[in-house]
Parts: structure tokens; sequence; C-alpha cells
């Protein structure tokens, strides 16, 4: 049997952090990862007690980020950044993009960066960069120096917030941030966003916002309107906002295949992806 070394960070970080779920942690339970404690594996049960979709929608949320990739580079972006990347669970952004392409994670929890700096690939063939960095100081995240040593910023950049911002509850702060990213964007980067709404399943989202409450973890689901705001001017791809399992690049029929078929109350989050253009507006 192979024993797998406790990433080097890990033993560093308060007891607090072991005793208590944690989101990422939450959701790697909930992708069947195994780095997680009995606090996280609880949380998941008393998640899947109210609302057993809980698994095929982080599958589904999950499996967005190939679709996302896919569409970036058709569209030629060969540069990319994941903001609250959560926890290496293959295949992560580094492992869809071809030799060469600069990958950027970047999270705020420290049991996520621990994990990433011991096992993301850091290259050759792949150029990977872990920033330690909230997405609700966004000006402070764009100026790191990793950033911009791994990053051309006069190319496209694809971006992806997957299942990030529900996790910020601050609407203001939220609504800032996105928009200093997009106006930090190059012309032609790409934009991906998914968020967890009522919207689709009215009655269940509401119990899994309490049980994540109750279990000390703050979530704030969104309307689809307030969701769409995120992309600001920004050119709509596809089926623009949809429901995440059937976001189409080809408009309302969805030819795509999809590995974790779900109706949209069974994975209630809404995705899009939007580029830049010189038309667009903040």
């Amino acid at each position: 049997m192979t024993t797998v070394p406790c990433p080097a960070g890990l033993e560093e970080l308060g007891p607090e952090h072991f005793a208590f779920p944690r989101g990422p942690r939450v959701y790697e339970v909930l992708l069947g990862g195994a780095e997680t404690y009995q606090c996280d594996r609880d949380a998941a049960l008393d998640l899947y007690m109210v609302a057993p979709w809980v698994m095929l929608a982080a599958r589904t949320n999950r499996w967005f980020t190939e679709v996302a990739t896919e569409a970036a580079l058709r569209l030629g972006a060969r540069q990319f950044l994941d903001l609250g990347c959560g926890l290496p669970n293959r295949p992560d952004l580094h492992h869809l993009v071809p030799e060469g392409c600069p990958v950027v994670y970047a999270d705020r929890d420290p049991g996520v960066l621990a994990h990433a700096k011991s096992w993301l690939d850091p290259g050759p063939p792949h150029r990977t960069t872990v920033v330690a960095a909230d997405l609700m100081d966004m000006r402070a995240l764009l100026a790191r120096p990793e950033l911009h040593g791994a990053l051309d910023l006069t190319r496209p950049i694809a971006v992806t917030v997957h299942d990030v911002l529900p996790w910020n509850t601050d609407d203001a702060a939220v609504a800032d941030a996105m928009t200093v990213l997009r106006d930090w964007l190059p012309v032609g980067s790409t934009l991906s966003v998914t968020h967890l709404t009522s919207d689709l399943n009215p009655i269940q989202v509401p119990q899994v916002v309490s049980v994540y409450e109750r279990h000390g973890i703050p979530v704030r689901p969104r309307s689809r309107t307030e969701i769409d705001a995120f992309f600001g001017g920004f050119t709509r791809l596809g089926a623009g906002l949809s429901a995440v399992s059937q976001w189409s690049a080809y408009g309302s029929n969805v030819r795509h295949f999809t590995p974790y078929p779900a109706r949209a109350f069974d994975a209630p989050a809404y995705a899009g992806i939007a580029v830049k253009t010189n038309r667009a507006r903040r």
C-alpha cells in the first residue's frame, strides 16, 4: 500500500480547520473525493438527506469546466485563469489544455492551497501557478506578480468562475469584483460562470442553504438576472445563460454529449460563457 504524504502546509493549519466543515471539502465529498474529514462527510450527508441530487449537481458543475475550456480553445485562447479552483480533482483545468498553455489557479482556502501546491503539475509539459488570493479583493488578486509572470495581458485569457460566487454573500462586493475582472481582461477573452440558483428548484435549494448555514457555511443563491449581470456587456455564447445541464454551444438545442444527464431542478445552477469583444461594455 502506498502512503500519500500530508501536503506541505496542512500540518501548519489550526485545529479549527479540521474540526468544522469547509466548503471546498464538502464539495470534494460530493464529487467522490477522499481528501476530506468526518465533519465534511457529515455535512454532505445532511445535504443529501434534503436534496438527493447534490452529488449529480456537483458532477454536472465540474463537467462544465470541460465545456468552457473547449469553447475557449475554439475561440483561440491559450492561457487560463481559474478563480476559486477548489481541491485538485481530475480532470483539473491544466489536464484539459494543450501542452505549454499557462494555467493560473487562485483560491483563498488554506487547505486548497496546500493541496494544490503539492499535487498540481508544475510542468513541463504544463505551466501551472497557484496563487493565494481572495477574488473579493479582485484588484489585489489581478496585481499579483505570479499572475503577471504567467499570463500575457496582450492576448486573450480564458477565465472560469465556477461555483465560487455563491460562497460570497456580499452582493455589492461580488458585483464590484466581477466589474474589475471584466475591465482587466484583454479583448477576445472568455468568461465562464456557474452559480447556484433557487429559480430552478425553489423548494429544495432553500433547504440546502439552511443545511450549509447550520454547518457554518454561508451560501447565497442568486437569480437569473443577478447572475447574468456578472457578464456585463460581454457577448454571450451559445445558449446564453441557462441551466448548467442544458447549456449548449448550439443555442437552444442541446447537441453535445452530457456525461451527467440531469434535469434542471436536479442541477439547479445557471451556466454561461461570454467573450469580450471590441464592442463589449462594462
